[in-house]
């Protein structure tokens, strides 16, 4: 039993955010993040400024990228995600260039505007491609109307499926099983995936029983990473609660990560 991850796992927390404050970076939330990080053995965290207005203007995701930015110079251990809209069209091609190449970050974040599937997506996604990126899209299945109402657009996981089939090459990771929604449908579906190309983080405000242990079975340790969404004991509470081996404890804690991260193609500017 564990209360702190041990460092041997170098644990690496997929799907988190920074925020911001008058125009800028939120500098107290962001350390707050590495002092949650420290006390629960966090190694590595990747954060993006969620933006869940129905559409996200270039220039607004510029100035969240921006922020992100900062919060990457203050510390190595911030792992920058380029939030993306592509409405955007091929500014928003150059916005993902100015932050994964120019800027150094891991990937791609989406949110609700689009479906992940959507056909206006393709460059996007085809640039994702291009530079070995994953895109980390929020998802989930909601069932009641005023979830629905916030987000028509939400992308769930029979989307997921299909946007592997129309983008083969993109690197997929489905936001949070806990985020809120019918998470026992959504693994129902996901039973069915069959890619090197997916992946599913184990964040959410919802600790149902077993529901990280469901998603294990569902899908393989080799498909579900670590991350908090901002819950942090909760998500090392189903961590903890999974009673998975030590060889699927490592896979997802880090191993399955890292594994993303050697994808990353270098020299991409001219592709």
């Amino acid at each position: 039993m564990f209360y702190r991850l041990p460092e041997k796992y170098h644990t690496v927390d997929a799907h988190n955010h920074v925020w911001f404050k008058n125009g800028g970076l939120d500098e107290t939330r962001m350390k707050d993040l590495l002092v949650a990080a420290d006390l629960l053995g966090i190694e590595k965290i990747c954060v993006s400024v969620p933006l869940v207005s129905p559409a996200a203007p270039v220039e607004m995701c510029r100035k969240a990228n921006d922020v992100t930015l900062q919060a990457m110079q203050y510390s190595d251990r911030f792992l920058g995600f380029c939030f993306a809209d592509a409405s955007g069209g091929k500014a928003m091609v150059e916005e993902i260039d100015r932050c994964i190449i120019d800027g150094g970050m891991t990937g791609i974040k989406m949110y609700h505007q689009h479906k992940l599937q959507d056909r206006i997506q393709e460059p996007l996604m085809q640039r994702a491609a291009e530079l070995g990126v994953p895109v980390l899209m929020h998802a989930g299945l909601a069932r009641n109307s005023d979830t629905i109402a916030r987000g028509p657009l939400t992308s769930h996981a029979g989307d997921f499926l299909e946007a592997l089939q129309i983008f083969p090459d993109t690197m997929f990771i489905q936001g949070h099983i806990g985020g809120g929604g019918d998470w026992q449908w959504n693994l129902r579906t996901l039973e069915t995936v069959d890619s090197d190309n997916y992946w599913i983080d184990l964040s959410g405000s919802v600790i149902d029983a077993g529901i990280l242990r469901d998603t294990v079975n569902a899908v393989g340790a080799d498909r579900v990473l670590f991350a908090t969404d901002g819950s942090f004991e909760e998500a090392v509470g189903k961590l903890q609660a999974a009673h998975l081996s030590e060889e699927d404890i490592l896979k997802i804690t880090s191993g399955n990560f890292n594994k993303i991260l050697q994808r990353r193609k270098v020299n991409v500017k001219n592709v």
